[in-house]
């Protein structure tokens, strides 16, 4: 996953889910609409989207964490 890629799925996951998922909350409650099943699909989409880019992000961070160490920049030599 690419750097920008990555930070707009980031921006969207911490950013964008909660507000629509309250925004559909309360207007099922106003207008009266069982939102069970779209707020369900939003949260498990979140969910996954979310496990995948903490995927990405750790097996980013361990490539630059052997990149540094294969330079000889290990922690040991900061």
């Amino acid at each position: 996953m690419n750097d920008k890629l990555y930070n707009i799925l980031k921006w969207t996951l911490l950013v964008g889910v909660a507000p629509t998922i309250a925004l559909i909350t309360g207007l099922g409650e106003l207008y009266n609409f069982d939102t069970t099943l779209i707020i369900g699909t939003i949260s498990l989409i979140a969910t996954f989207l979310g496990a995948v880019t903490g995927i990405s992000n750790v097996n980013y961070n361990k490539k630059i964490t052997l990149e540094e160490l294969s330079n000889g920049r290990g922690e040991e030599n900061e």
